[in-house]
Formats: structure tokens, C-alpha cells, sequence
């Protein structure tokens, strides 16, 4: 059997390509290479006794730190001499000694591809986060705003209103079906490969139940509803629908004043449905409508306080297309704008649609 040798920790990592350090119970450095020196700024020995907190924000590595003491490779600064801040990659890792804990602490300084690509990375999560964000406000308010109602009622020993609990339970449904959707949505709308389910449908019905949604979750707001009560079928996807319309009209009341109506007008044309979202708001300036359903787009009339990262009017324009229907604008600065969907009666879609499952048809 070899005899054992002490090992020479410092002399072990110091060619290694990456930034190696150690800290001891105190959290200062005992062990530094030459590599950890230089993304750091420091002359050789600088480092050593230095708090290892001082050197880089280790703060929310820590909080990764799993059961068994270990941070998966995460993005932080470090803190140069000179005080200027250099993006690193980070693992740690903590390790029982005879004499103590110690920590260990790979560093890998960050190349400028390798912040764009992270860069990347971020946007795509924030264009998830606010597409989900955007996408499920609107069944939440009418579930918060039913229960309310519901809450209300047993509190003074009245029985709630007959149809606020299954509308609150019809939208818990629909808040269900969405969330499963988000998952899948974001990417798969940048692929031309989204998803959709066909089947016949009241579209009067449902634009009238969608109005009450918004009347119940925004009393103070005034939304009239323009056409039959029901009765027009069609063959199309009730959910994503249901989101376009869901968007149109939230966006109308958002840049709309309370006193101005938002109108909603359904009529049928030549084997299509036509939509109307109407309101008497801010209007768009000509100049921007040939961008306003682009990602991350906002006029630039828009206050600056109202909420929105420029998302609704994207997806809505692409689920409309996905649907072999198309969403159009008119607007004039001052006067309001007017949206209108436009949808086939019947379904357009062809057995070569693989992402189209279609029931009953």
C-alpha cells in the first residue's frame, strides 16, 4: 500500500485554469491560486486572510446551497481591487475537516459570449414570466371578485347570488386549462407549433360570459356587450378564444377612462365571425400601428405609471392566426381604438395539421 503523503493544497491547484479558493470557519481565504488572483485583481498572496464576502457576493449562493453543501455553478460579481466588478461563474461547496468546516470556491471568469448567451437566457424567462403573467390576471379577477361576493353574503347571513359559485368554479377551470397551456405556449408559438383543440362552440356565449367576467371584476368600468346572446356556432378553439378576446378587452380598459364604454360587438359575415373590442381611450398614433402587435411593444402615449410589458396584443394576433383568423386595428390619437377579430365559421385546418386535435368534427 503507497504510504500517505501530505498533500500540498496550494501548490496542487495553483496551474489550474480556473479560479480556485478556500476559506476556513471564518469565511477568510487560506488558499488561493493564481488564477483566482488575477479575476480578482490581486497581486500573488493578496487574497489570503481577505473575508471571502468581500471578494464576491456570495449571499445568494448560500441560499442555493443544497442538503448536501453544495451550489450548483451560478452567476455573481466579483469585486477587484480597484473596485470595479468582474462577472463570474461560481460553485461552492462546503467540506467537514478534522480541524473544521471549509469552503470551496470554483471560479470562472465570464466571457462576453458567455453574458450574452446567459443574457439570452434571462429574456426568454422573462418573456415567459410575463406572458404567464399577462395571460392569467384576466381569469383571476373574476374568481377573487366572486368569492368576494360569496364572502360577503355569508357574512350578513344572506345566501350568495345563484350563479357566483359556479362562475367562480367555471373560471378556477379555465385558470387550470390556461396554466397548462403558458407552459407550453411561449415557445411553441415561436416554433409555429402551437397547439390547439377543435371543437363547435357558441362564440356569442362565450363573448357574453367573458363581459360579465369584466363587469364583475371592474364594476366601476363600463363594458356593453353588442349582439345575439347566443346561438352563433363555430368550429375553433373556445380556450384561445377566449384568451385573445380576454386580452382585447382588458387592454380597452386599461387605456380607456371609467365614464367611456368599452363596446363589444359580434356579427357574422359571409361564413365568418367579426369581433369588435371598441373603446373611446388614447387612441394610437398612426406611426406606431404597423408595430403595435410586436413583442414587448407599447405606444409611446402609453403613461408611463400603467402596468404591461407589451405581450397581450403578440399573443393575441398569433393565436388568431393559428386559428386561420386574423386581428386587425383602427385607431386615432384622442378617439380610441377598435380591434377587430375576425374568425371562419368552420374550421380551416387540413389532416396535415398535427398540432390540431379536433373533437366532434
Amino acid at each position: 500500500m503507497p504510504q500517505q503523503k501530505a498533500i500540498d493544497w496550494g501548490r496542487l491547484v495553483a496551474n489550474v485554469p480556473d479560479g480556485f479558493v478556500c476559506t476556513d470557519e471564518r469565511g477568510r481565504v487560506f488558499i488561493a491560486n493564481r488564477a483566482a488572483e488575477r479575476m480578482l485583481g490581486r497581486e500573488p498572496g493578496e487574497l489570503l486572510g481577505k473575508p471571502l464576502a468581500d471578494l464576491i457576493d456570495v449571499r445568494h449562493l448560500r441560499k442555493t446551497m443544497s442538503a448536501i453543501g453544495q451550489a450548483a455553478p451560478t452567476r455573481t460579481n466579483g469585486r477587484r481591487k480597484d473596485g470595479s466588478l468582474v462577472a463570474l461563474e461560481v460553485s461552492l461547496a462546503d467540506h467537514e475537516m478534522p480541524w473544521g468546516r471549509v469552503t470551496s470556491a470554483v471560479l470562472r471568469e465570464l466571457s462576453r459570449c458567455d453574458r450574452t448567451n446567459s443574457a439570452g437566457r434571462d429574456i426568454g424567462r422573462e418573456t415567459f414570466l410575463a406572458t404567464a403573467a399577462h395571460q392569467m390576471r384576466g381569469p383571476i379577477q373574476p374568481i377573487l371578485t366572486s368569492l368576494r361576493t360569496v364572502e360577503l353574503a355569508l357574512a350578513s347571513g344572506n345566501p350568495p347570488p345563484p350563479d357566483t359559485i359556479p362562475r367562480a368554479i367555471r373560471q378556477a377551470v379555465r385558470l387550470g386549462r390556461l396554466v397548462d397551456a403558458i407552459l407550453s405556449d411561449a415557445a411553441a408559438m415561436e416554433r409555429g407549433a402551437l397547439k390547439v383543440k377543435i371543437e363547435e362552440f357558441d362564440i356569442a356565449a362565450l363573448a357574453v360570459d367573458i363581459v360579465e367576467d369584466f363587469r364583475m371584476a371592474s364594476p366601476e368600468h363600463r363594458i356593453d356587450y353588442h349582439g345575439p346572446a347566443n346561438g352563433v356556432l363555430i368550429t375553433s378553439d373556445s380556450g384561445r378564444v377566449h384568451q385573445i378576446l380576454n386580452n382585447l378587452i382588458e387592454n380597452a380598459m386599461k387605456y380607456s377612462a371609467r365614464q367611456n364604454p368599452v363596446n363589444v360587438v359580434l356579427s357574422s359575415l359571409d361564413g365568418k365571425v367579426v369581433v369588435r373590442v371598441i373603446d373611446a381611450g388614447i387612441g394610437i398614433p398612426l406611426a406606431e400601428q404597423g408595430g403595435v402587435f410586436g413583442k414587448y411593444t407599447r405606444g409611446s402615449n402609453v403613461p408611463v405609471a400603467s402596468s404591461g410589458l407589451g405581450v397581450g396584443l403578440y399573443m393575441a394576433r398569433g393565436l388568431a392566426e393559428r386559428l386561420h383568423g386574423s386581428l386587425t386595428l383602427e385607431s386615432e390619437v384622442g378617439r380610441g381604438s377598435a380591434f377587430s377579430l375576425v374568425l371562419p365559421k368552420e374550421w380551416q385546418g387540413n389532416g396535415s395539421d398535427e398540432n390540431a386535435e379536433t373533437e366532434g368534427c
